[in-house]
């Protein structure tokens, strides 16, 4: 992948997509050039890929050099052995920024992606310039108990052969879509184009490696303590989050990270930089302004 464009300066930037090396095999990135502003770092969610981030990465690519990564065992990163963990996900990225970034980024995280960053800030802070949370997961258990069925589906997951079918069940383009249109408010953004860019990993990997992070939800929670994350800290929620409301966002701040801000987008949903990318905008880029 690579592209070019000017900017709004007027200025030539392009994406390049890249395999570097990693703690536990090669992973996919996508890297801006050439360097000016704050090195932004972009890790996407479950299930999701580096190509989620697109109706946002050319306008922050104007202002500052993008990164972003595909996490281990999603994408077209390595899948290895062993069982997929925050502290995993949380090493690949602290590797990602020495290597390659070469000084503290400001890391965007959304949905499980937020969990890994707030894993990433709290045991590497000395890379971590700033932390941003969108649609974070983590606090659910905070937020409520399980439920009878929630352990009941865990218990599901878990199980040798019924996890195994349930994942050939959905591990499709018709599992795609209907994951995708779940989490979105805006319906009419969940494209033919959104669905193919989804499913091309489960076409090339199969849905194993999807199955194997199913299997350690309840180890993906967020469990920070105040004043572990002293780095600033931007909370970004979609207003008509069905599965990890705005709610969740004050359960952040209120018992996690009492500095942080809250900015909430009306009128979208689980994942706001791609069904209202010119309001997560102009929340972000104007924010990431004021640590420069």
């Amino acid at each position: 992948m690579s592209t070019t464009t000017a900017s709004t300066t007027g200025r030539k930037f392009e994406i390049r997509e890249e395999y570097r090396s990693g703690p536990d095999g090669l992973m996919r990135a996508w890297i801006s050039s050439p360097q000016h502003g704050l090195p932004i770092m972009l890790i996407h969610g479950y299930g999701a890929l580096i190509e989620h981030w697109s109706p946002v990465m050319r306008p922050i690519a104007t202002e500052h050099t993008l990164y972003a990564i595909d996490l281990y065992y999603f994408g077209y990163s390595a899948r290895p052995t062993g069982r997929p963990s925050r502290e995993r996900w949380a090493a690949q990225a602290a590797a990602f920024i020495r290597d390659t970034i070469g000084r503290p980024a400001v890391v965007v995280g959304h949905s499980m992606g937020g969990v890994v960053s707030a894993q990433l800030a709290r045991a590497y802070p000395e890379l971590v310039r700033a932390l941003i949370l969108v649609n974070s997961s983590g606090a659910q258990l905070q937020a409520r108990p399980l439920s009878a069925f929630d352990r009941l589906m865990l218990d599901a997951i878990g199980a040798p052969l019924i996890g195994e079918t349930l994942a050939s069940v959905f591990g499709n383009r018709w599992g795609v879509r209907q994951g995708l249109l779940s989490a979105y408010h805006r319906k009419e953004r969940v494209t033919p184009a959104l669905v193919e860019t989804f499913s091309g990993p489960l076409r090339r990997y199969g849905a194993g490696s999807y199955l194997k992070v199913s299997r350690e939800f309840a180890n993906l929670v967020l469990d920070l303590k105040p004043g572990e994350i002293q780095m600033p800290t931007l909370l970004i929620w979609g207003a008509e989050d069905q599965s990890i409301p705005p709610s969740h966002a004050e359960i952040i701040k209120d018992r996690m990270i009492p500095d942080a801000e809250i900015k909430i987008i009306p009128d979208s949903g689980h994942c706001p930089f791609d069904e209202t990318p010119q309001e997560f905008l102009d929340i972000l880029l104007p924010w990431v302004r004021r640590l420069m």
